[in-house]
């Protein structure tokens, strides 16, 4: 019985280590016409599998996001108050939940997504959805997709905004939300503060259209969180407003109605019936006139809180694609073609095949 020690010293070294390199170069060269034609075998292939892939572009966008809020005068309120207690809020005066560095994890969130599928996008074909894009074949060929061909199912949801409960996702709504959260990210520059939102697409002004997308989805949904407690305050003071306005309007007429129809009428019980009217009447507007002053108020808290963004450089159409590079995938094949077959020729002037069948032969006797 042969081991693999001897199995492996008898096969290599004796035939091929031992060939010396006037008779390798002479081998290859003898063959150099089928190396040639497998090369060139290969190189077609590359060609091919380079012209078979989707153009990419990528289309940037940056901005500035504003790194102060209006929380931050209640912050030094208390500061200032609770300074004469030896409480120091000096660490809390920057606190933000929504800071600059969460804004990536915002374009990677299923709200975003599931609102991207359905966002409207504008190719080198009519109007249609991010959704119906990305699933109607621009995503290039692949043997899931070969084998996948039967699976026909509709990539349209909910809008994100009325997502109030668990999501529920098919399988080509699944792979789409996949490619979208590898398609589109952002990037936050902690020393500059600027944030890079980058969308790439199988077509230029879809990659655009994507980007501009993105941005305003982030600048929205940082803008409805930050002025979301202040919004709130307004609809509140709007609607007491307009039930004190109501009131007051009531009591200057229970007032005027009262004079008009006892001008020359003096009596005790008449007197206290206007003296209540006219109380009611100047606690109906001192509650209108408080209430229009917070209403005010709260307009200008609105106004404060909501951030303001320095776009940098907007979304851009590309120009040139990124991807595939076609020369290199070409080079690549043409490489592994001309190795494979200077490898063929090694092997077979090394009789690597009938000293197998040789040792074979002696290991079965």
């Amino acid at each position: 019985m042969i081991t693999s020690t001897e199995f492996s010293a008898t096969l290599v070294p004796s035939r091929w280590v031992d060939l010396p390199a006037e008779a390798v170069i002479r081998a290859i060269w003898l063959a150099r016409l089928r190396v040639a034609k497998r090369t060139v075998s290969f190189a077609v292939i590359g060609a091919i599998t380079a012209l078979l892939q989707p153009s990419e572009f990528r289309s940037e966008a940056r901005i500035i996001p504003e790194m102060n809020t209006g929380a931050n005068d209640l912050f030094k309120r208390l500061s200032s108050m609770a300074g004469f207690a030896g409480v120091d809020f000096s660490d809390t005066e920057d606190l933000d939940a929504v800071r600059p560095d969460l804004y990536p994890n915002v374009l990677q969130s299923t709200p975003f997504i599931l609102f991207l599928i359905d966002a409207p996008i504008t190719g080198k074909e009519p109007l249609k959805t991010v959704g119906q894009f990305l699933s109607a074949g621009h995503m290039g060929w692949s043997w899931k997709e070969l084998l996948a061909f039967d699976i026909q199912e509709d990539t349209k949801h909910s809008p994100s905004h009325m997502i109030k409960g668990p999501v529920h996702l098919s399988v080509q709504q699944q792979e789409v939300a996949e490619e979208i959260g590898e398609r589109v990210n952002a990037k936050l520059d902690t020393r500059s503060g600027v944030i890079t939102i980058t969308a790439q697409m199988p077509d230029a002004q879809a990659a655009a259209t994507v980007a501009q997308l993105a941005l305003n989805y982030l600048t929205e949904y940082v803008t409805t969180y930050r002025t979301g407690k202040a919004r709130q305050d307004l609809d509140f003071y709007d609607k007491q407003l307009a039930n004190a306005r109501q009131r007051y309007h009531k009591a200057q007429l229970a007032v005027f109605d009262y004079n008009d129809n006892h001008k020359a009428v003096v009596q005790q019980t008449t007197t206290i019936d206007r003296h209540r009217m006219e109380a009611e009447l100047i606690i109906a507007q001192s509650v209108y006139t408080e209430l229009s002053r917070q209403f005010e108020q709260a307009k200008l808290n609105v106004q404060e809180r909501t951030p303001v963004f320095n776009v940098l450089e907007p979304p851009n159409v590309p120009l040139k694609r990124i991807a595939p590079r076609r020369m290199l995938i070409v080079l690549v094949f043409t490489l592994v073609g001309l190795i494979t077959s200077v490898l063929a020729v090694l092997i077979r002037q090394a009789n690597v095949a009938g000293r197998l069948k040789e040792i074979i032969a002696e290991d079965t006797h």
